[in-house]
């Protein structure tokens, strides 16, 4: 009895070794991100549009795209800032063959400064 309680014991002290070395290593999923920035800083309220599309195919493995855009104006007329963008993801080959859920990230900021006329 005592015997296989030290075969046991000495099993499990080696598994956290040997596990590692058994399993694949970790594997990314496809991430889109796309960070814009439209500042207007005018006496009369800025026409700011942003228009993006993100797509990633279901066979993407390991890929990432990061897109940014930064839009500044200054004066006293009328502003007109328009960002148009589309991203898509394709292609990799997935070793493990298990499936992730992809990743897209998607941030616009618009800021009206009005500037008094004095």
């Amino acid at each position: 009895m005592k015997l296989k309680l030290i075969a046991l014991a000495t099993a499990m002290s080696v598994m956290p070794t040997l596990v590692p070395t058994l399993t694949p290593k970790a594997s990314a999923t496809c991430i889109n991100v796309a960070v814009d920035n439209q500042i207007a800083v005018s006496g009369k309220p800025a026409n700011q549009r942003r228009n993006t599309s993100q797509s990633i195919s279901k066979d993407c493995f390991g890929n990432t795209s990061t897109a940014t855009g930064t839009q500044v104006y200054t004066g006293g007329g009328k502003a007109n800032q328009t960002i148009n963008r589309t991203q898509h993801l394709s292609g990799g080959k997935n070793p493990t063959g298990v499936r992730m859920p992809h990743i897209n990230i998607n941030v616009g900021t618009q800021v009206n400064v009005p500037v008094r006329k004095r």
